[in-house]
C-alpha cells in the first residue's frame, strides 16, 4: 500500500504554496507601515522573527498532531466531544504561556542591556507577551480550521495546514507585534 503519491502532493500543494507567497507578501507591506515605530526602537526588529517563528513552530506542532490523528480516527473534524483535540489545544496554551514568559525575559534583558528604560523595557516585554498568546490563540483556531476544512473537503491536510498555517502566522504575528505596541504604548 502506497501512503503518500507523489501526483496528489503536489496537485494540492501547489495551489497552497501559491497563496502562502501572496499571504506572506502582506506580512512585509504590514511591517514596510509601520517602519516609523521599527526605526523608533529597533529591537521591535528582533521580536519579529522570534513571535513569528514561536507562533509558526507551536502551530505546526499542533498542525502535525491534529492531522495524525485525523489520518488514524483518532480524531473526526468537529470542534464537540474531541479529547485529542481538547487535550492538544491544552498543551499548545499551556506551552504557549511559558515559552513566551520565557521570550519575554529574554527581550527585558535584552532591551535593558541595550540602553532601553526600564520602563520601556516592561512595556516592550508586556507587549511582546500579549502578542505571543493572541497569536497562539489565532494559531490553534486556524490549525484547526485548516487540518478541519482540508479533512472535510477531501484534501490531505498534511499538504494544506502547515504552509496556510505559517503565512497567515506571519501576517497575524507581525499584526499582534504591532497591535501590543501600539495599545501598550511602547
Amino acid at each position: 500500500m502506497v501512503a503518500y503519491r507523489i501526483k496528489r502532493i503536489v496537485l494540492e500543494s501547489l495551489p497552497v504554496l501559491t497563496a502562502a507567497i501572496i499571504i506572506a507578501l502582506a506580512a512585509g507591506y504590514i511591517l514596510n507601515s509601520s517602519v516609523a515605530e521599527v526605526s523608533e526602537i529597533p529591537l521591535i526588529l528582533m521580536m519579529i522573527p522570534l513571535i513569528n517563528g514561536i507562533g509558526g513552530n507551536l502551530g505546526s506542532i499542533l498542525g502535525a498532531r491534529l492531522t495524525s490523528a485525523l489520518h488514524i480516527g483518532t480524531l473526526k473534524p468537529r470542534l464537540r466531544g474531541q479529547q485529542v483535540l481538547k487535550g492538544n489545544v491544552e498543551a499548545t496554551v499551556i506551552t504557549s504561556f511559558a515559552i513566551y514568559a520565557v521570550l519575554g525575559a529574554i527581550v527585558l534583558a535584552i532591551s535593558s542591556a541595550t540602553g532601553i528604560t526600564m520602563a520601556r523595557s516592561l512595556s516592550l516585554t508586556l507587549a511582546f507577551f500579549i502578542a505571543g498568546i493572541t497569536l497562539s490563540v489565532l494559531t490553534i483556531f486556524i490549525t484547526t480550521a485548516a487540518a478541519f476544512v482540508s479533512f472535510k473537503g477531501g484534501l490531505d491536510p498534511d499538504n494544506v495546514v502547515i504552509p496556510i498555517l505559517t503565512s497567515i502566522g506571519d501576517v497575524l504575528g507581525v499584526t499582534c507585534l504591532m497591535l501590543a505596541i501600539k495599545i501598550v504604548g511602547v
